[in-house]
């Protein structure tokens, strides 16, 4: 079953085709019927695609994965709001600014757990500048898109920060941004 993604030519890699269909084809069925729970914008944001010759090519793959999960968690947002009140949106968005806050009040290099000089990690310097942008926009209100930190990409270095942390803690970022966006 395809979804009208071009592929790349037989000698480039892209996005594995079941995989991609498989994903897609979920949030379709959810994005025509919205009481079904089969996916969700975070599952969207995190998913994973293997890379395979003559694979779907990987810029519009995550241009429609980028539009998805802007649509889902749109929706998200809206049936909190619906079913336990906009204090509930303003209350998660709350608690949310606030660990990410604390995280960022840490001292540079010093924000995430380091990965140790035998394993590579986010580089510091990178994550950090990320950080510091993060914080402008939520102290002193800086325009902040999405896809600046949905497009984030880091250098791995040895001594690196912990991808596990990093991620996750950007994943918070986004569920900030989502619902600034939705308000």
């Amino acid at each position: 079953m395809s979804y009208s993604f071009p592929s790349a030519s037989e000698k480039t890699f892209g996005y594995d085709k079941i995989q991609v269909d498989k994903l897609i084809g979920q949030a379709r069925t959810q994005f025509q019927d919205p009481s079904l729970f089969l996916i969700t914008s975070d599952e969207i944001r995190r998913a994973e695609f293997d890379l395979v010759l003559g694979g779907y090519q990987i810029a519009k793959v995550d241009a429609a994965m980028e539009s998805l999960e802007n649509e889902f968690a749109a929706r998200e947002i809206k049936r909190q709001r619906l079913s336990r009140g906009e204090w509930a949106v303003e209350d998660r968005l709350a608690r949310l600014t606030e660990i990410v806050s604390g995280r960022l009040q840490r001292k540079k290099r010093q924000r995430f757990k380091n990965t140790g000089l035998l394993i590579r990690g986010y580089d510091r310097s990178q994550v950090d500048n990320l950080c510091e942008s993060i914080q402008a926009h939520l102290v002193a209100g800086k325009p902040m898109k999405l896809n600046h930190v949905r497009r984030a990409v880091f250098t791995l270095r040895r001594g690196g920060y912990a991808e596990a942390q990093v991620d996750a803690f950007l994943d918070r970022v986004m569920e900030i941004l989502h619902i600034e966006v939705n308000r």
